[in-house]
């Protein structure tokens, strides 16, 4: 039979004293686990041991009774929890640039002679056209998008609770009814306490899943930025243009009569009898012609909004496990030489 009480101990640091009411089953048994003190009739000793009165009687002149008792327990646990994990994460940017260019460029020219013919034809002037080759350099700044990938390290602290079963165990000192063995009709066995303070024994553990706050972010640590895109460039400034020499001039005809030759003029001697006056050149406009993009040079990348990826969770570390009272669970159990009363 189940004789409800508790068992009173103090087993460990975590393990606390319990303490519940005596409920006897039945009224030949009464047992209160607090002190561990109570009273079992003879019968249900015969009972449990399957003894009659003869066996009851040599076990009792031996002394080879032993009685104990039991009582389920219940312990509240908890335990702080600290997760790694690491995050991804995308990062933009811009990157400033410079090109370098060259445009090539014609220049108009043009050239006056004139010349006094001392042979009759007088004084005359002569005009031609020409062009030459001009170039300047300059350059222009640019912008392009890129991204770079990253991580970072994080941790989150929580906690998770649990519980454990356990058995508090002990052994009782007992005697014979004496006032009842005085008439040769003892009626059962007077249990005096605790022989010692009974003993625990934890039980399995359960755990429920850990509850973790918020996390904590180191710093981001990135990869090599990747540009997806090329420049996008304004326009070019550039310099004064740099001209070839009036002599590579590519020159136009004369604009003499088939019988006038003006470089007669530019060769004029006194045998010919004919003075050059003058012989102007002027350089005229320049007409821009196509641009031939150089070199890019690169330049400092602008860092700007991280997008957060994904968490990767990792590793969990468990702390210390904290222990409540042990408390009761189930009624206490008495025995007889291990058999259940």
């Amino acid at each position: 039979m189940r004789i409800r009480g508790i068992l009173t101990t103090a087993v460990t640091a975590s393990v606390t004293a319990i303490a519940l009411g005596t409920t006897p089953a039945v009224a030949a048994v009464t047992f209160n686990s607090a002190t561990g003190k109570g009273f079992v009739g003879k019968g249900d000793v015969q009972t449990a041991l399957g003894y009659n009165n003869a066996t009851l009687q040599k076990a009792v002149d031996s002394k080879s009774l032993v009685f104990t008792a039991t009582q389920p327990t219940f312990q509240q646990l908890s335990q702080d929890a600290t997760q790694a994990g690491s995050q991804a994460g995308a990062q933009a940017g811009t990157q400033e640039g410079t090109q370098a260019g060259t445009q090539s460029g014609t220049q108009a020219v043009t050239q006056t002679l004139t010349c006094d013919f001392t042979n009759g034809s007088g004084t005359r002037k002569f005009h031609r056209s020409g062009v030459r080759d001009a170039e300047r350099t300059g350059t222009r700044s640019g912008s392009r998008e890129g991204t770079r990938t990253g991580s970072r390290d994080a941790t989150r602290d929580g906690s998770r609770t649990g519980s454990r079963a356990g058995t508090l165990t002990g052994s009782l000192n007992y005697t014979l009814d004496v006032d009842a063995r005085k008439s040769n009709q003892y009626t059962g066995f007077v249990l005096n306490g605790w022989k010692a303070a009974p003993s625990y024994e934890a039980g399995t553990t359960t755990w429920d899943a850990p509850q973790f706050g918020g996390w904590t972010f180191g710093t981001w640590s990135f990869g090599d930025w990747t540009f997806s895109g090329d420049y996008t460039f304004g326009d070019y400034t550039f310099g004064d243009y740099t001209f070839a020499s009036l002599d590579s001039t590519q020159w136009g005809n004369w604009d003499a009569a088939p019988s006038e030759n003006p470089d007669d003029c530019l060769r004029s001697s006194t045998a010919d009898k004919i003075t050059l006056l003058e012989n102007v050149i002027t350089p005229g406009a320049v007409t821009d012609g196509p641009i031939v993009d150089g070199a890019v040079t690169d330049g400092v990348i602008t860092p700007g909004d991280t997008t957060d990826g994904a968490i990767t969770e990792g590793e969990i570390t468990y702390g210390a496990v904290t222990a409540g009272a042990v408390t009761p669970s189930g009624p206490a159990k008495l025995f007889v030489n291990g058999k259940a009363l």
